[in-house]
């Protein structure tokens, strides 16, 4: 019987970085600038409360984070959850989550307004697939989003989370 040396199996390292053309690139730059967009449409939504607590919002720089995903930036109220994030293969995303709660609570309307402004800042107005693609937006039933929102703002602002309230608008 002959035996035969066994050999390690080479495995190949894992990375967080993918490299992508310079396309894409592009296209992650145009989701980066649409992303900001709609984060301000969000916020200009806010100014119409009362109450500070539906004037106040969140943002995470997941960059500045040591526990490293694929987010890049999260925007975070009562209302809404706004998400940038990359996948695996490099290409940026905005995710909407939209909690029951606030629906329940104040209707449909605002929440139509605000989707309607993300949608046209995603859409593509020369009949190319712009980055019509990279807009997701969810349905969170159980409010996940208010647990998250709201431990947010009791934990404060870090290195990475920053805190605001925007001014009501003047009646």
């Amino acid at each position: 019987m002959q035996t035969k040396a066994r050999t390690a199996k080479t495995v190949p390292t894992q990375t967080q970085f993918v490299v992508i053309n310079e396309q894409q690139v592009l296209v992650n730059q145009e989701v980066q600038k649409a992303y900001n967009l709609i984060v301000d449409a969000a916020t200009e939504q806010l100014r119409k409360f009362d109450l500070a607590k539906y004037r106040t919002y969140a943002t995470v720089d997941h960059v500045k984070n040591e526990y490293k995903s694929n987010m890049i930036s999260e925007h975070l109220n009562y209302f809404w959850n706004i998400t940038l994030s990359n996948s695996k293969d490099g290409r940026s995303f905005i995710f909407i989550d939209l909690g029951a709660e606030a629906l329940e609570r104040f209707g449909s309307g605002l929440t139509n307004i605000f989707l309607r402004k993300a949608y046209e800042l995603t859409q593509s107005n020369d009949n190319t697939g712009g980055i019509e693609y990279a807009l997701r937006v969810n349905f969170r039933e159980a409010d996940q989003h208010h647990n998250f929102f709201y431990r947010r703002v009791a934990e404060g602002e870090n290195s990475y989370v920053s805190l605001a309230t925007v001014d009501k608008l003047p009646s």
